[in-house]
């Protein structure tokens, strides 16, 4: 037996998921440890052995691959807790990310400050050297002055340095010959070269992205290292991957070279988690939705693929590789109730989170959760969450939303706890619309997925709120994104900057720009054990009007760089632009803005094992009754409680009822039916 073990490490909750070469799944979910991340990690990999009644040694002797999606620099840049660094610029633009992009809270408040940045003014040290737009060298580099520059950063006590010479993009010589000096003068220093964290033009975001990349650089050297020898302790001999902020994943070695890869990773196996479902029903325009304890993520799928942006905010910074695009929203099991100035009920965004979590997790919390709520209303049975595990206190929950809702409200507990439970989903269903209409979408016409182990208990409100039709709740919801994170291919992307009209298109030039990119990445494919068969380039190009400020990304074929090729991805720019904005204008001049490439290692695919097969009858499956709050009747209703690890596929499950599977509760209100797929999945009808 071979498995495929998939583990997100999220705010809450890590939860990891182990896929057998047969398509049978086993499940854990362990509590997230902050002060050390690997503890929740072994927890799960213990719960999944003892599932399989083997040691924690035999399963991971018998693992082929673990999949990680790791917090761990998000938390580091969040916290501000990584090393002491150092920044060597040319001379006059020390100041670049200190005068920088980056959105605050309140825009109009100018009170407020700006982040600081990660790099203090006194530890940002200039360089006499100067290369133009054109990459051409102006100045020559002053070598006195770097190896001033140094000894000044090694007096000061700096660890990293990152070096951002403006325009090194298009011409790298003046940094490499400073990291040349750095090891003569400083070899116990990291050093990271903005050009080779992100080459191409905008010197604030690529000055922003390296000064990130330095930042956590150690921190997950250290984590990935430890992970790996505690790993092979315990008996792994696999391969450990990592899952990227494009939605692909890396070998552990190649996530070394390159740690800012990994700043926003497990949500990037958001769309790949919905794919899996949504193929099974022809489903390919797909919301993408994972709600969990701390915090609800969204994805919009469009034809069967994730949408990816480059411009993105790390805890204030500014972050310019490609990562998936996903919308963050303050909705999830522990998003805590609370009142404004007005006095009006808001749930969410501040969490109770892992520790002390709701109230009624008897840890100390006191605050009303949305958990809470659920219990309240019956949703939740007590002795029941996370299949009987841990046992939830009711009187705890009544007594919060009585001490911090209901006497505010002036209503009854039950009653608080259903506002509770609605304002969260109405609030959640408008960042929902909000983010779709701001793309220019319905979501009437998408097909919402929604995991997550708080996802299934709201998924039908929400649904019925934006008016989906079609909602499909995953059998593995609690661990959507870990399923989501082995369904994914080892993906790595290049970009080069080279700005040109299009009638003035040096095609030397780009196939100079291709050879050494798809070089780069056939390289790296060849290095985590791709054989040619397995591995794929595909070109992009990103190209826009003449005179706009923003540009777009589009296909362009594989193969001879001819004018052909060229006029190809033309037709697809002006397509998308249709598509987008309703317009496009092919006699227009157009500028090329930036050729891209990504290497793809292709992965095995994901074959689930299918459940037996039943009639649309349920009634074996049915555990008993049970009272439960719904808005449609304004009082507590018995609703019928299924086992869901008994339901058959075909079995059809008709509201007010409410399906309890082993971490999650699929809660089904009056007036919708869901019908059990051949997979275990829950798909409305």
């Amino acid at each position: 037996m071979s498995y495929r073990v998939g583990i997100d490490t999220g705010g809450t909750f890590t939860d990891a998921i182990a896929l057998d070469d047969k398509g049978m799944m086993i499940i854990d979910k362990s509590r997230t440890t902050p002060q050390d991340l690997q503890q929740g990690i072994f927890n799960c990999l213990d719960g999944i052995a003892k599932q399989l009644n083997i040691n924690r040694k035999k399963f991971l002797s018998e693992t082929a691959a673990i999949v990680h999606g790791t917090m761990q620099a998000n938390l580091t840049i969040a916290a501000r807790s990584g090393p002491r660094i150092g920044i060597i610029s040319t001379r006059g633009h020390k100041d670049t990310i200190q005068l920088r992009r980056v959105r605050k809270d309140n825009m109009w408040d100018w009170r407020q400050p700006f982040p600081e940045p990660l790099v203090p003014r006194h530890l940002r040290v200039e360089v006499e050297e100067r290369v133009d737009g054109r990459g051409e060298v102006v100045r020559t580099l002053d070598e006195a002055s770097v190896r001033g520059a140094v000894a000044y950063l090694k007096k000061m006590g700096v660890t990293s340095i990152v070096v951002t010479l403006i325009f090194s993009f298009l011409n790298p010589g003046h940094e490499k010959r400073v990291r040349e000096i750095i090891r003569e003068e400083y070899p116990e220093a990291l050093v990271t070269l903005s050009h080779e964290v992100l080459s191409t033009a905008g010197e604030y975001e690529r000055f922003s992205t390296a000064v990130i990349d330095a930042y956590i650089r150690p921190v997950m050297a250290g984590y990935i290292e430890s992970l790996q020898k505690s790993l092979k302790r315990s008996g792994f001999k696999g391969q450990l991957y990592f899952i990227q902020n494009n939605g692909g994943m890396e070998t552990a070695d190649v996530a070394l070279q390159k740690p800012c890869t990994l700043v926003m990773p497990g949500q990037g196996a958001l769309p790949a988690a919905a794919l899996v479902a949504g193929g099974l029903h022809g489903a390919k325009d797909l919301l993408t939705l994972d709600m969990g304890g701390t915090s609800l993520d969204i994805a919009i799928v469009e034809n069967g693929r994730s949408m990816v942006k480059n411009e993105n905010v790390v805890a204030n910074h500014r972050f310019s590789l490609p990562v998936v695009e996903v919308d963050t929203l303050g909705a999830g099991g522990g998003s805590v109730a609370w009142f404004d100035l007005g006095d009006t009920l808001h749930v969410g965004p501040k969490s109770a989170g892992a520790s002390p979590g709701p109230a009624c997790y008897g840890q100390g919390g006191t605050e009303a959760t949305l958990t809470d709520a659920a219990v309240v209303l019956g949703y939740l049975e007590p002795d029941f969450f996370l299949g009987g595990e841990k046992k939830l206190r009711r009187n705890l929950a009544e007594k919060a939303i009585k001490e911090k809702v209901a006497d505010k409200l002036g209503l009854d507990v039950v009653k608080s706890a259903a506002a509770m439970y609605k304002v969260s989903n109405s609030v959640t269903a408008s960042g929902i619309s909000h983010a779709f209409t701001t793309k220019g979408y319905n979501p009437h016409e998408f097909t919402l997925c929604a995991g997550g182990a708080a996802g299934p208990v709201c998924a039908l409100r929400i649904a019925d709120e934006l008016d989906m039709k079609r909602v499909i709740i995953p059998k593995y919801a609690p661990v959507y994104t870990s399923l989501g994170m082995l369904g994914v291919d080892v993906r790595h992307d290049f970009l080069r900057h080279y700005s040109s009209l299009a009638s003035d298109l040096d095609l030397n030039a780009v196939k100079r720009i291709y050879k050494e990119m798809e070089r780069e990445g056939t390289q790296l494919l060849e290095k985590e054990g791709f054989p040619e068969s397995q591995r794929t380039l595909t070109r992009t190009l990103r190209i826009r009007y003449y005179g706009q400020f923003r540009d777009l990304e589009v296909p362009w074929p594989n193969g001879p760089i001819t004018k052909q090729a060229i006029a190809e991805g033309i037709a697809n720019f002006h397509r998308r632009h249709k598509e987008l904005f309703g317009s496009c204008n092919e006699k227009y001049p157009l500028e090329f803005m930036k050729f891209g490439l990504t290497a793809i290692g292709k992965m095995p695919g994901i074959s689930i094992k299918k459940i037996k097969r039943g009639t649309a009858d349920a009634s074996a499956a049915l555990k008993g009754k049970r009272n439960a709050y719904f808005e449609e009747y304004g009082e507590f209703k018995p609703a019928r409680i299924y086992h869901g690890d008994k339901l058959l596929a075909g079995n059809v499950l008709e509201g007010p009822c409410i399906v309890e599977e082993k971490m999650t509760t699929v809660v089904i209100p009056p007036g919708f039916k869901m019908r059990v797929d051949p997979c275990g999945n829950y798909v409305t009808i």
